[in-house]
């Protein structure tokens, strides 16, 4: 299985109120569709579109932000008839689910933390800081 492909089709991000008191940051990351894609150019391999939304969410209801888009994959037709049998009944193998997830995270989480740097909301998960040591 390779990855040849992403692309965002929904950025949205929206604040509602002013920052105040204890904030929750929750996210939800989803495929929602799995399909052949035609493409020319994959001689002998197929390739498979995985729809996805990635929604992070600002508790009690301050912001929320909003990606959709697509991963692309090609593999071998018989790998991607599995898959494709498989997604009728909503299941995915967990490790073709682990490279989708992982790539859309890195894609997303990039863009989230520039949107939330431009609306001053706190960052959906903590960055890393650098502390100073004591000297002894």
């Amino acid at each position: 299985m390779a990855i040849i492909g992403f692309n965002l089709s929904k950025v949205a991000v929206e604040r509602k109120d002013v920052i105040s008191g204890q904030i929750k940051v929750n996210s939800k990351m989803d495929i929602t569709n799995i399909r052949k894609e035609k493409i020319e150019i994959t001689k002998g391999k197929e390739v498979l579109r995985f729809d996805f939304e990635f929604l992070i969410f600002y508790d009690p209801e301050l912001a929320k932000l909003e990606f959709r888009g697509h991963v692309l994959v090609l593999d071998d037709p018989k790998v991607t008839n599995n898959i494709l049998k498989d997604w009728k009944t909503k299941k995915i193998e967990n490790s073709l689910k682990e490279q989708v997830f992982n790539l859309i995270l890195r894609k997303c989480t990039v863009k989230a933390f520039a949107l939330e740097e431009e609306l001053n909301l706190p960052t959906h998960f903590p960055l890393p800081v650098v502390k100073a040591e004591e000297k002894k």
